[in-house]
């Protein structure tokens, strides 16, 4: 079978180079298995952020609309502060100048 020791070198030289050759192959089947989940993590990350970004852009066009909708809101709070509240108020104001004109007058006649 073996005819010298070269014969038996060669023989171990491919099975070492099949072995090689195998661990190569199972090598760039394991990078290829971790680049796919690294590719399947980066699109799953891209299509959260998505979702985030639309999320604040729904936000931020609901607090668009609510401030222009504050404004009238305040407008119309401000009008009834003024109506009711300060007219209250100045009409107590001319209650108390009415009253004290009148005191005056009436310690002027004594």
């Amino acid at each position: 079978m073996f005819e010298s020791s070269k014969d038996l070198l060669y023989i171990v030289l491919s099975l070492s180079i099949l072995w090689f050759t195998v661990f190569l192959c199972w090598l760039i089947y394991q990078a290829a298995r971790v680049l796919r989940n690294a590719n399947k993590i980066v699109e799953n990350l891209t299509r959260k952020l998505e979702l985030i970004s639309d999320a604040v852009e729904f936000m931020r066009k609901k607090v668009e609309n609510m401030s222009g909708h504050m404004g009238i809101v305040s407008k119309v709070a401000s009008g009834l502060v003024d109506k009711f509240v300060l007219g209250k108020i100045s009409d107590k104001l001319e209650e108390k100048v009415a009253e004290r004109n009148a005191r005056k007058k009436s310690k002027k006649k004594k």
